[in-house]
């Protein structure tokens, strides 16, 4: 009887050990694997706003949609959209949430259309445009760029990521007011296509979803929640056990072979270390794949800044100092339009080998984006080997890449920005690398560009204007006014006309030159703004002046402006003033635009308006060009007149310029003139028409006004 309770307490023992021990690991087990699904979820809702930010941070996205471009707006933010991110239903809404395009498969029409998911969508944008009027300076994640707000749904029984991203500029050269950007709203099921990858990926085995909690006592459950914490249904799998496995396979034996329980214990033991590390491996590969780009088997933007937290972190590199790199494939878009995205992602992988091939041991590469890769260089000595490392870099990666034996020619901006007293923190360094690519970009791209201080003052000094001009057009252009330059004709030197000029007195400052806020208005559209003041103020003058003409520049953006004739047609109606006596002053570079322009010049033409090419000589046109334009004027860029009077080289030149007016039926205005001698070098050659400091500098209207009363009146109608 001892022996058999003996025996009997030892198999019941070890049995309970074998039972507890399962139980342990199948719990392990149970609490990794709903850990990583639901890390799986919130990565998706993170992919799904990064995916969007590469259509979103565009200014074409904001012009195309502005404009009513459905063409562009269908590929780019529809066809690409779906192929290259599998989104399933893709929503464009005004400011006043007003839809205004739609791309959803003919499949899923029934299902995904607008006026089924539309209310969803109402909802998640109504919050979208609150953090963007309450939030806009939130903290966002390093690899999200823009605020966005993303939830989980049900649709139609189909569990979906919605999520909401403002339309914004990619470089700020577009403002707009916060939480009345356009919004464009992705939708992606995670239904079976994402069960099954998920499977796949992660080694989870009958992955389902339900709406409800209908899982059996051998399933685990993962609870799916919307924005509002409501729950919506569940993810059900059948959890991978490796100790019930064990427990099912050896507890019979056990049973039936109590006395060969020590040798029993000897085989779990065994198995249940093989079962332990085929877990640790699979959770180890889990752990790579979260951290690790699936393309290129890049570290990710994740894996790379905890890289950066730790090499900053230890001070005992030596030597101290750490760059890091931003790297941006030039107009990647356009390979993947032109060649397809699985060329795209061969250039990817090619441009991934050669950047990781020149990187020096210990240092680490990541891709953080569609065709963006981050560098850190830990340990180098000083900003100028930095700047060296970068001319190895742009040198050997701008050779063409060999893609399905053909040669793609690469080009390749590159920021970066150098730290040698580790005070900058991550960060700060990703930020001034970002801002030095951002110059590269925006300064010719196919370079690279360290970041100077100066970038921040100028992006400083730049938003100050901004901010001040924005101020000034809201306060109804007060501190705005116009000077006026006198042109003269030739050879009896009679005041013809004027040409317009905005001047700014700012309160604070004084007045701001033109060649700092001119640009700056150009940059964030304000140019509009200023240009239909300048051209109503400048009419309202002209019409209190008798005949003389009057000359107003237009900007790239206002002659792109579908109304832009219909808007100068009514300043010429609310002012009085006479078609023919305005000149509308356009640049080489708007003329150069094409069909575009030749049609807005022949409806100037027909409203009777007269056209000039300011500054010729300094662009891209050609007299060939010219000959097919309605223009009326052709003025000389002062360049050319500077040294007229004892250049043969420039008074032929613009000899030839002249020239070539007159049989075109031309007039030819010279300005920069100020000098006696290059008066009488302009007056031999025939020239028509002459502005400058000879005459007079731009002056106030009253001014204008004088010079016009003084002309004898036979002088005044002979230049009308």
């Amino acid at each position: 009887m001892p022996v058999a309770i003996a025996v009997l307490l030892l198999n019941f023992g070890g049995f309970w050990l074998l039972y507890w021990t399962t139980q342990e690991a199948d719990n392990v087990a149970y609490e990794r694997q709903k850990y990583m699904f639901e890390r799986v979820i919130g990565d998706m809702l993170d992919q799904v706003a990064h995916e969007q930010e590469s259509v979103t941070i565009w200014n074409d996205t904001i012009n195309a949609v502005r404009n009513g471009d459905e063409e562009w707006v269908e590929w780019n933010l529809g066809i690409w959209m779906q192929d290259y991110f599998g989104h399933d239903g893709l929503f464009v809404l005004s400011p006043d949430d007003q839809l205004l395009h739609e791309y959803v498969e003919e499949k899923s029409k029934d299902t995904l259309s607008f006026a089924i998911v539309g209310q969803t969508i109402f909802g998640l944008v109504k919050s979208l445009r609150r953090k963007l009027l309450d939030e806009w300076e939130l903290d966002l994640k390093a690899y999200l760029q823009s605020p966005g707000v993303g939830e989980m749904a049900v649709i139609n029984g189909r569990p979906a990521i919605i999520s909401a991203k403002p339309i914004v500029s990619d470089d700020g050269t577009i403002i707009q007011t916060p939480g009345n950007e356009n919004v464009f709203v992705a939708i992606r099921f995670l239904d079976d296509e994402f069960l099954s990858e998920v499977e796949h990926k992660f080694l989870f085995d009958q992955l389902r979803f339900s709406r409800m909690n209908d899982r059996t006592g051998r399933e685990l459950s993962s609870r799916l929640v919307d924005a509002n914490s409501n729950t919506i249904g569940y993810f059900i799998w059948v959890p991978y056990q490796p100790g019930s496995r064990v427990f099912s396979f050896l507890s019979p034996m056990l049973i039936a072979l109590g006395a060969v329980i020590a040798i029993l214990v000897v085989v779990f033991s065994l198995q249940l270390r093989t079962r332990y590390r085929e877990q640790r491996q699979a959770a180890s590969k889990m752990l790579y794949m979260a951290r690790h780009d699936s393309l290129t088997g890049l570290p990710n933007r994740s894996c790379f800044n905890d890289r950066v937290d730790r090499e900053l972190a230890d001070k005992n590199r030596s030597p101290s100092g750490v760059a890091l790199l931003f790297v941006d494939i030039d107009h990647f878009k356009q390979i993947n339009d032109t060649l397809g995205h699985q060329s795209g992602d061969k250039m990817i992988c090619a441009v991934a080998k050669r950047l990781e091939s020149l990187l020096p041991d210990d240092e680490l590469i990541a891709r953080v984006g569609g065709d963006e890769f981050t560098l850190l260089l830990g340990r180098i000595s000083s900003a100028l080997d930095a700047e060296a490392f970068c001319e190895r870099l742009y040198q050997a990666c701008n050779e063409p890449v060999d893609i399905d034996g053909r040669k793609v020619p690469i080009a390749m901006s590159i920021g970066f920005a150098f730290d040698d007293e580790d005070a900058l923190g991550r960060e700060e360094l990703i930020r001034r690398a970002d801002v030095a690519l951002y110059w590269a970009k925006n300064n010719g791209r196919n370079q690279f560009v360290a970041f100077d201080p100066e970038m921040d003052a100028r992006n400083r000094e730049k938003r100050q204007i901004e901010h001040d001009l924005r101020l000034a057009l809201d306060a109804g252009a007060s501190q705005l006014y116009l000077h006026f330059q006198p042109v003269y004709s030739l050879p009896e030197e009679t005041l013809l006309g004027v040409e317009a000029l905005a001047r700014w007195e700012h309160p604070a400052h004084g007045l701001i030159p033109p060649d700092r806020f001119i640009p700056v208005a150009e940059e964030t559209g304000m140019i509009r703004e200023l240009g239909a003041w300048a051209l109503q103020t400048a009419c309202e003058e002209a019409v209190k002046w008798p005949e003389i003409s009057v000359s107003v520049n237009v900007s790239v953006l206002e002659f792109e402006d579908p109304g832009y004739t219909a808007r100068v047609s009514d300043v010429l109606q609310k002012t009085g003033l006479a078609p023919s006596r305005l000149i509308i002053e356009v640049t080489e570079t708007i003329i150069a635009t094409g069909e575009r322009s030749d049609r807005v010049l022949a409806e100037l033409t027909e409203l009777g308006v007269m056209v000039a090419i300011d500054d010729f000589g300094t662009g891209f046109s050609s007299l060939g060009r010219l000959r097919s334009m309605d223009v009326d004027i052709i003025k000389i860029d002062r360049v050319f007149i500077e040294q007229i009077d004892v250049s043969v080289h420039d008074r032929e030149l613009v000899r030839a310029v002249i020239d070539f007016a007159h049989v075109a039926g031309l007039q030819a205005t010279a300005e920069g003139v100020e000098t006696t001698a290059q008066l009488e070098c302009l007056r031999k050659i025939g020239c028509d028409n002459v502005q400058g400091y000879y005459y007079s500098r731009p002056v106030g209207a009253d001014a204008i006004a004088q010079m016009v009363k003084h002309q004898p009146i036979s002088s005044l109608e002979a230049s009308g």
